[in-house]
């Protein structure tokens, strides 16, 4: 059976396709396009989302300094309040390829999240590529990361039940700040890395002929991300880890592992590798990969049974440590 737009999917967005297919498609590292038109795009998608409980979630801006001196913006999300000293928290990760997106654009999905969980996030507004290359947007969710840790009492937060949350560009940043807390010993470790359609190797160039049609982040604008974060870099050997984990060359000692991808998005294969190398490595892994479906689907088309699904088992792995 050919590849084929999951049927409550194709329902939902059948509105959009002429919008879709008349869409202006850029050239590779042309940032201030996609910045312009998808990013405002994704700023009008998102905004849609809004909170879907009664409690009142509050937000809080924080600041940890980056190695350079740079000052990190860090955004709390928090709500039903506890006495519990112990509790689990998130440091999320936004996505956008590597070169745009924001916490601002991300916040009523986070919103959504901490109020089915209860869990704290803090979502880091990372420096972003071109203007800030490989290793800056790493280090700066990396030292985010240990700012929460040694703030953890302040939040009444258990620091050993820290996990760190990233969809696309940003799962692939959570996945190198997992890698690099491995390396560097962190301790108390990582207790769990969520990777939502996380974008992982940058030797991902060759459209995937059958999958192309359907994608909404393509091999071209994949190109477009690595290169922003990498230069002439991109897809050579001696790429860091750190900032493609797909060139990790042993998985073990990374933490407990989440991954979901749609059938439909060009980080499918790359995705279900590294889901597969973690798992064996015996460290526990849960992965989805959703038929049908291609990258942003729960953004695309949050009400169909599968953007539904995806979202309650992302939220039962915020609540698995």
């Amino acid at each position: 059976m050919p590849l084929q737009y999951d049927r409550d999917f194709y329902k939902a967005i059948e509105p959009l396709l002429p919008v879709l297919a008349s869409a202006p498609q850029f050239p590779a590292h042309d940032i201030a396009s996609r910045r312009t038109v998808s990013g405002k795009a994704f700023e009008v998608l998102l905004d849609a989302f809004k909170e879907t409980s009664e409690d009142k979630i509050e937000e809080t801006e924080h600041t940890a300094l980056a190695n350079d001196g740079h000052s990190i913006p860090i955004f709390q999300f928090k709500g039903r309040n506890t006495s519990s000293a112990s509790n689990p928290a998130i440091l999320h990760i936004h996505g956008g390829g590597m070169i745009m997106g924001s916490v601002k654009i991300f916040s009523n999905v986070l919103k959504q999240y901490v109020s089915r969980t209860g869990v704290q996030i803090f979502s880091v507004e990372y420096r972003l590529a071109p203007e800030n290359a490989h290793p800056t947007p790493g280090e700066d969710c990396y030292a985010a990361f240990v700012w929460l840790q040694e703030h953890a009492k302040e939040f009444k937060i258990d620091p050993s039940r820290i996990g760190i949350l990233g969809e696309s560009g940003g799962g692939g940043i959570a996945a190198g700040v997992a890698v690099m807390a491995r390396d560097r010993n962190l301790s108390p470790k990582l207790a769990k890395q969520i990777l939502v359609y996380p974008m992982l190797d940058d030797r991902n160039t060759k459209p995937l002929e059958l999958v192309e049609p359907f994608t909404v982040w393509k091999i071209v604008d994949n190109i477009t991300g690595w290169s922003a974060l990498l230069g002439d870099m991109a897809g050579k050997d001696g790429v860091s880890p750190y900032a493609a984990p797909a060139r990790v060359e042993n998985t073990e000692g990374l933490p407990p592992t989440y991954i979901d991808v749609g059938e439909l998005d060009i980080f499918r294969d790359e995705d279900i590798k590294y889901a597969g190398r973690i798992a064996a490595a015996n460290i526990s892994t849960e992965f989805h990969l959703y038929p049908g479906l291609p990258h942003c689907f729960d953004l695309l088309a949050p009400d169909i049974p599968a953007a539904k699904q995806a979202f309650e088992n992302r939220a039962k792995a915020m609540l698995s440590f």
